[in-house]
Order: C-alpha cells, then sequence, then structure tokens
C-alpha cells in the first residue's frame, strides 16, 4: 500500500508540473525590421560578369524559425556551365546589427563569416572566409535590389589577386 501511495504521489507530481514547464517557456518575439521584410522573397538578377564569365543569379531569403533568422539561398549559373549554390544564416540583432555564415558548393574554405549594419535603408556587410574578403552594400526600392560587392579573393597559392567590384541588380519574382 505505501509503494502505491508513493506511486499515485509521484505521478501526481509528474502530471501537474509537466504543463507548468511549457508554459514558463516563452518565445522571443520575431525580429521585425523593414530592410529585412523588403529582402524577403525571390529575386533574380540581370546578367553580370565575374572572372571573366557571365552570371545569373536566383536568391531566395526568407525569415524562419519564429522570424529569428533569414535563411538565404543562393543558385547562380555561369554561361561556361559553373553552377554555384550557397546557403546562408543570418542573425540581425534587435539594434541592426547582424551575423551570419554561408555555406556553398567550396566546402569549408568557401564557408564564411559575415558581420554587418542595417541602416539607412540599406545592409553594409563584410564577409571573411579562407579564400576571400568580401564588402558588401545591398539596397531594395520596390521590387528592385542592388548589391554593390567587392572581393579580394586568393589563388591557389594563396595570393592575393587583383579586387573585384561589381554591381548586380535583382527584380522580385512574382
Amino acid at each position: 500500500m505505501k509503494n502505491l501511495k508513493l506511486l499515485v504521489t509521484i505521478l501526481f507530481l509528474f502530471l501537474i508540473s509537466t504543463p507548468a514547464f511549457p508554459q514558463g517557456m516563452t518565445l522571443p518575439d520575431p525580429i521585425k525590421a523593414p530592410m529585412l521584410e523588403a529582402m524577403s522573397g525571390t529575386w533574380v538578377s540581370d546578367t553580370y560578369e565575374m572572372m571573366g564569365m557571365k552570371f545569373n543569379d536566383e536568391v531566395t531569403q526568407k525569415m524562419i524559425l519564429n522570424g529569428q533568422f533569414m535563411e538565404i539561398d543562393i543558385m547562380s549559373k555561369g554561361d561556361n556551365g559553373f553552377n554555384y549554390e550557397g546557403k546562408g544564416i543570418m542573425v540581425p540583432g534587435t539594434d541592426g546589427s547582424f551575423t551570419g555564415w554561408v555555406f556553398d558548393v567550396f566546402g569549408k574554405n568557401g564557408i564564411t563569416t559575415y558581420t554587418g549594419k542595417l541602416e539607412e535603408g540599406k545592409l553594409t556587410m563584410k564577409g571573411l572566409s579562407e579564400m576571400m574578403t568580401e564588402h558588401r552594400e545591398i539596397m531594395v526600392d520596390g521590387d528592385n535590389m542592388t548589391q554593390n560587392v567587392s572581393f579580394l579573393m586568393k589563388d591557389a597559392s594563396g595570393k592575393e589577386m587583383p579586387e573585384m567590384k561589381m554591381t548586380i541588380k535583382y527584380k522580385k519574382k512574382m
């Protein structure tokens, strides 16, 4: 009988404490930023040139996981048959700052860590990886997105190549 009372008591405590645990866990509010909302969607680039090749991109950006992160999927097709694919996760802060990472077809050496700031209608960021240093400025005006990009890449021997600069213009896909 003692064992039965103990078992009932333990079961009772378990049943009343289980619902209390989730009630104590509250999710943070989704991060709201007009620039991130403007960047959300699927974007298709005009043709642009990089390293002697012509590229076209399709980029999809969306807020995920309770609006805490921005997921970025990048697909680029080169006119020589080279296809680039990358996936980014950006972590916006409530103060307009952010950090993030992009993982791509170049594997471990291509993992790029980004830091930046959302301010005055644009996103400015710096990316660092074993392969390159990147500076990017992103502006959105309705269904148009412009990215001013500069890269300092390293060749196979680790020597820095000449800086590449380009402007990539995107249209929002409807």
